[in-house]
């Protein structure tokens, strides 16, 4: 992230798009080696909140506005949304691409042989050729029994959409490594344009103030087939999201650590959303990952009982 901002801020030529002024490198390419370090520990760029609601959104092939909308003001806008679905969601063309789930197409491609090359999600429709999606296509490979991706895309937002980009594809790359019965490679995010808007040019520059971070991991996706874990993260998330007065005593935790974790995660957010400071304080202390009780712990901090709204506006 501290790179890529720098190269963009430094070497990006100036252009002037519709949604206004920017500073553009073409033809980019990135590379993850631990794509596990898939959340900033800025203080201004944290976003694993409003990253992980967004991928869950696409999980459940959903191109609902009000539900990505609770973590993502964004979408809400009209200019993203007609009668409340969202233009160009990925969950439909991920889960439900004409009648065709993507995701567990390319696991028994990937099961039956590891050495295929076609092994591609495309979420670009040449329908969409007035409105094309920012991402084109995930292709995932395995090679030494690891599963690498690449991502190919042909526009993305540096300051908004290129942390929840990573941390979902990533995130997706490990479901279906641990779907196949293989390890985690590397991850290669093709863009053609890489650009920042210049209404966040001085809040990238606060992100550059605070130095590099250490490169801190999530904790390793369990081994075995995930699905079971993540329809039940699915079913509790829409629980917590549209439940009221809701306690911790009222929700059904999975009994892994890494997935109750995540599950806490969202409750956290409600809290946050609630401005439940107290509430907020006992559910850190119940996350068992100090990666992620850590986060929590910030939120608790930076906050206190000031009440959130979308954790990400874009």
């Amino acid at each position: 992230m501290h790179e890529a901002y720098g190269h963009v801020l430094d070497k990006g030529v100036s252009i002037t798009p519709t949604n206004g002024g920017a500073k553009e490198l073409f033809g980019v390419l990135v590379e993850l080696r631990q794509p596990r370090a898939r959340v900033s520990r800025s203080q201004n760029r944290e976003r694993v909140f409003s990253a992980l609601g967004e991928l869950l959104w696409y999980l459940s092939g959903s191109d609902d506005a009000e539900q990505i909308g609770y973590y993502v003001s964004y979408y809400k806008d009209p200019a993203v949304s007609v009668d409340g679905h969202v233009i160009g969601a990925y969950g439909p063309r991920l889960m439900q691409y004409d009648d065709v789930n993507q995701v567990e197409a390319v696991i028994q491609m990937l099961r039956k042989n590891p050495d295929s090359r076609n092994a591609v999600i495309q979420l670009f429709d040449h329908q969409d050729s007035n409105n094309a999606p920012c991402t084109l296509a995930l292709q995932f490979v395995v090679r030494e029994r690891k599963l690498i991706m690449m991502t190919s895309m042909r526009s993305n937002d540096l300051f908004w959409g290129f942390p929840h980009d990573l941390f979902a594809f990533t995130m997706i790359q490990e479901i279906i490594a641990r779907s196949v019965g293989v390890d985690i490679g590397n991850y290669y995010h093709s863009v053609g344009s890489l650009h920042l808007y210049m209404k966040d040019v001085e809040a990238a520059d606060r992100y550059l103030g605070e130095g590099w971070h250490d490169a801190v991991t999530m904790p390793a996706m369990p081994d075995g087939d995930p699905w079971e874990q993540i329809h039940n993260l699915l079913a509790l998330e829409k629980f917590i999201r549209l439940s009221s007065s809701l306690g911790i005593q009222d929700l059904q935790l999975p009994n892994h650590a890494y997935w109750r974790d995540l599950a806490l995660l969202l409750f956290g957010y409600k809290l946050i959303r609630e401005g439940r400071k107290d509430d907020l304080a006992e559910t850190a202390l119940r996350i068992e990952s100090s990666y992620f009780r850590s986060i929590v712990q910030d939120r608790v901090d930076r906050h206190g009982s000031r009440k959130a709204t979308s954790d990400s506006q874009r």
